[in-house]
């Protein structure tokens, strides 16, 4: 399984946004900390989406994906706190954004499971994004959602598409009380603002993760669909710029759903 290889155009998936972001960030006069950490992030992503060995039966990706879920609703009571936002976990100077380091990792574990499960399973992890709150995460899982939907096209994806677009709908009713951070959030506008080849560079590359559809198919649609919303959402309101802002948990978790991919390519 470890010994698998990834198309180019997979890793580019990963590659592009990153590598722009990074353009970006030296660019502007980022803080060098951030840079070497988004840099770290990528070449530990690009390892583990290499080598990482994902497990293979049925019941050993249930188990994996319940783990995710129950880190979620951990994350939310006792993960890192700011304003009353739990969000995080904290190792050593780096603070982990647990949504974005695993639910890209929950996105391709879903597609090996039956639809009932795989639904439940999602539906409960955008329950958990609830409570955090973390509204850019729960709208990225409702397109993960309706990635499956489109997929499967069976009664259990649907009737789970149409309880996280209720439970979405639920994300308009918090309040994001976190004020945004430059190179974090909305990137891309602060590009445009400076530079608007730029911001239209960045613009394109948050769309890089449909990159993996071309190596994958159709089994990378619900990733592509989480990584592509969770970015599209900085342009909505003060939302991380996944890849391309500051943050090395997206980067990393984007590493481990690439791995989940190369794995399951592997096992058929």
């Amino acid at each position: 399984m470890a010994g698998a290889r990834l198309p180019l155009a997979t890793l580019a998936a990963l590659v592009v946004p990153v590598v722009a972001g990074l353009s970006w960030m030296v660019a502007g006069g980022a803080p060098m900390a951030w840079i070497a950490v988004n840099a770290g992030a990528l070449a530990l992503g690009l390892a583990l989406a290499a080598m990482l060995p994902m497990p293979q039966r049925a019941d050993g990706v249930t188990l994996l994906a319940a783990a995710i879920v129950a880190a979620l609703f951990v994350t939310a009571f006792a993960g890192t706190s700011v304003d009353g936002v739990a969000r995080w976990v904290t190792l050593g100077p780096i603070r982990l954004h647990v949504g974005y380091l695993l639910l890209p990792l929950l996105a391709v574990l879903a597609t090996r499971l039956a639809s009932a499960r795989a639904v439940a399973l999602l539906v409960l992890a955008l329950l958990a994004t609830l409570l955090q709150p973390d509204r850019a995460a729960t709208f990225a899982i409702v397109a993960t959602l309706a990635a499956l939907a489109h997929v499967r096209r069976d009664r259990a994806s649907f009737v789970g598409l149409i309880v996280a677009i209720a439970g979405g709908s639920a994300a308009f009713a918090t309040h994001d009380s976190l004020a945004p951070v430059r190179w974090v959030e909305a990137v891309q506008d602060d590009a445009c603002q400076v530079q608007p080849v730029a911001g239209l560079a960045l613009t394109l590359a948050t769309l890089a993760p449909l990159l993996v559809l071309r190596g994958q198919g159709a089994n990378a649609l619900p990733l592509a669909a989480f990584l592509v919303a969770a970015g599209l959402m900085a342009f909505a309101g003060p939302y991380p710029s996944i890849l391309i802002g500051y943050g090395a948990a997206p980067i990393l978790g984007f590493g481990l759903a690439l791995a989940a991919l190369r794995c399951q390519g592997t096992g058929r």
